[in-house]
């Protein structure tokens, strides 16, 4: 690692001038020993931000030092302090040219010093000498590996927490969208359900109601009504939506809940005996979350028959509450394919969705003899929920 700013050096500086200052008072008064000192600890103060200049420089200094001074001084550890350093922060090229040079020096170094001594050194001295100082650099040099394998193992360790942090961030970030976006579509059908249902009723009648007042005008309140009313249950189901979205709801005394299967005969009722309902097994065995599952099926396919079936159209709605699956079949004798689409495939796609959502099943086309027909099949132990007795 190359860190060249001034804080650095700083850092590296304390330990080459202890050294400096011990083996000046050693060396002292010897001026040519006192520079060889110097030359020898400088180096050390950039080892870590100038590996190689700090390298050759300490190497041509232990050189002359073997070479010119009669006894080794204390600036000699200054060896195997650069080793480690090259071994701890520099390159694995560099640290081993380091360890190969100061293997080298503890041989040159020590068989000179024995030598100029004016007798013959033994054997053992020589050895001993030679695995001393070799001994000490390798060491050094194994201590610094050690030293760097420990921060790079940390640095990893370090690393690989923080990826797993940005995996679980995005993790979480993504499982935010989703459920956002889940619950937008869930906010698009209730909408899409409850607008297009009301309006549907709404311009029905006063189609109807236009024509029908003038040949009956004694009935044109009875229609006015029933457009006032259906007006009002779409504005009051509408504020109650927008109420727990903005977080107001849906505690509250105005507070109704959500439609069920209970509230099928009323929903047939405002088509004015164009719907045949027929419901076979117990309601109250249905949870509220099949039962506004299979409320809202049986209202939208009831809005593509008043959009798309023609005038006369007759609607038959049978629902069969098995132990096992909710058997849902609406069907009319009117146009037929025309009834395929609201438009924009809205309804339809709103329609699979609430059924894939409990695993079920949902298919829709024209008849073979005319008209179109809505087939829904839940599983009733994935949307039934709490018995109601």
């Amino acid at each position: 690692m190359r860190t060249r700013d001034r804080s650095t050096l700083l850092r590296d500086a304390w330990l080459p001038l202890g050294v400096a200052g011990v083996s000046l008072y050693f060396a002292y008064p010897g001026w040519w020993a006192m520079g060889v000192v110097l030359a020898m600890c400088a180096p050390l103060v950039v080892r870590r931000a100038y590996p190689r200049v700090a390298l050759a420089v300490l190497t041509v200094a232990s050189v002359v030092q073997a070479l010119t001074v009669e006894s080794p001084t204390v600036s000699v550890v200054a060896v195997p302090i650069l080793v480690h350093s090259l071994a701890r922060w520099s390159s694995t090229a560099q640290a081993r040219a380091g360890l190969a040079i100061a293997l080298g020096g503890a041989v040159v170094g020590p068989a000179n010093w024995l030598t100029g001594r004016g007798e013959e050194p033994t054997a053992g001295a020589w050895v001993t000498a030679v695995a001393g100082a070799a001994g000490i650099v390798v060491a050094a040099f194994v201590a610094g590996r050690r030293d760097r394998e420990r921060v790079e193992r940390e640095t990893q360790r370090e690393q690989e927490r923080e990826q797993r942090r940005r995996l679980e961030l995005a993790a979480h970030e993504r499982a935010l969208r989703a459920a956002a976006a889940e619950q937008r579509t869930a906010v698009a059908r209730e909408v899409h359900d409850i607008v297009a249902h009301s309006l549907s009723v709404i311009a029905v009648h006063a189609a109807g109601g236009r024509a029908l007042t003038q040949r009956q005008p004694h009935r044109a309140p009875e229609i006015l009504e029933t457009i006032a009313e259906t007006a009002r249950g779409a504005l009051d189901d509408l504020r109650e939506l927008v109420a727990m979205l903005r977080g107001d709801g849906p505690a509250g005394d105005g507070y109704s809940p959500a439609p069920g299967i209970g509230d099928l005969d009323e929903l047939v009722s405002r088509l004015d005996g164009r719907v045949r309902l027929r419901v076979d097994g117990n309601r109250r065995q249905v949870g509220p979350v099949a039962g506004m599952t299979v409320y809202r099926l049986v209202q939208e396919s009831l809005t593509n028959v008043l959009r798309h079936a023609g005038p006369g159209a007759a609607v038959d709605v049978r629902l069969d509450l098995g132990e096992q699956v909710i058997d849902l079949v609406v069907s009319d004798d009117g146009h037929g394919a025309a009834a395929a689409t609201d438009g924009r495939g809205t309804g339809l796609a709103a329609m699979r969705e609430r059924v894939q959502l409990h695993h079920g099943t949902l298919t829709a086309g024209p008849r073979a003899g005319g008209g179109f027909e809505v087939h829904a099949v839940l599983p009733a132990h994935r949307t039934t929920g709490a018995v109601s007795r």
